[in-house]
């Protein structure tokens, strides 16, 4: 698929980022890997245990997953009250992907009507790329949150289809929002060396959502799947606590579908400058 070739055409603006900051590089066996094995159509439960999911990973006793499950081609996500802000640390299903990749999905967002947009602010799915960390819950400490996503959902209008894209750095969250004219869509993110591009494409072709320079990030990425919902809810613990606790209570309204998820390795087109290229550029290699 030619969409490969895209992500080697980008240029970042971060949003705090530190452009001097030095750069973790893969391996030259590292970045030959194939990782289009990391993909899931999700046409059976078979696969889910492939899956790993970051309270385990950091030892917390959380699961802040109502359902995880995949049935007739479609992977099914309900979180509890649960969301991704500065220090809090939300649900995060992933891969560990070293080297540059270029990840897409297809998702359907609802609130657990299954019909409309959800109403609990800052309900939403996506694709998340996150630093992995090297404390655990056991001696966690502020300040250590780094990632980047791009989710669909409702965010600060209720009721309404939003999407969401964050950059974090250091746990100092940067959001940015706009209005989303449905609950369904494809999502890709691509990474090449220290840049990450946001795209998204609701039916009419796709369009770079947003772009990010994050050198901090190191050659091995934890990449999946987010969802996360009722922030006003979540709000209420401190971090420390929200990361560690299941919130019974609340008024959660998410159901996200993924109908797969897909990895590949990007083609740079020899010669492009990534620092200078276009948008327009960017898509003419996106296309599927």
């Amino acid at each position: 698929m030619n969409y490969l070739a895209l992500a080697a055409a980008t240029v970042m603006t971060g949003l705090g980022c530190n452009p001097g900051a030095p750069t973790s590089q893969a391996t030259p066996a590292q970045r030959s890997l194939d990782i289009s094995a990391l993909s899931d159509e999700f046409d059976s439960s078979a696969g889910l245990g492939t899956w790993k999911h970051v309270h385990q990973t950091e030892g917390w006793n959380a699961d802040q997953l109502a359902k995880f499950t995949a049935d007739g081609g479609w992977l099914t996500l309900v979180p509890h009250t649960s969301t991704w802000y500065m220090d809090y640390r939300g649900v995060l299903v992933y891969k560990d992907v070293p080297g540059d990749f270029v990840v897409t999905t297809r998702l359907v967002t609802t609130g657990r009507d299954g019909r409309s947009a959800p109403r609990a602010p800052y309900s939403l799915g996506g694709i998340m790329v996150r630093s992995p960390r090297s404390d655990r819950a056991s001696n966690w400490r502020e300040g250590g949150e780094n990632y980047v996503f791009l989710s669909l959902g409702s965010a600060d209008q209720s009721g309404r289809y939003q999407f969401e894209v964050k950059t974090t750095q250091n746990s100092q969250s940067n959001l940015e929002k706009i209005l989303a004219p449905s609950g369904e869509a494809q999502l890709r993110v691509a990474k090449i060396g220290p840049h990450l591009i946001l795209l998204r494409n609701q039916g009419n072709g796709w369009t770079v959502h947003k772009r990010y320079a994050r050198p901090d990030m190191p050659a091995t990425l934890q990449v999946g799947l987010t969802v996360y919902t009722d922030y006003n809810s979540a709000s209420q613990l401190g971090a420390r606590q929200h990361n560690g606790t299941v919130i019974q209570g609340g008024n959660p309204d998410l159901i996200a579908r993924f109908d797969y998820v897909r990895f590949l390795r990007p083609k740079v087109p020899s010669g492009l400058d990534l620092a200078r290229a276009s948008d327009a550029q960017l898509l003419q290699f996106l296309g599927d």
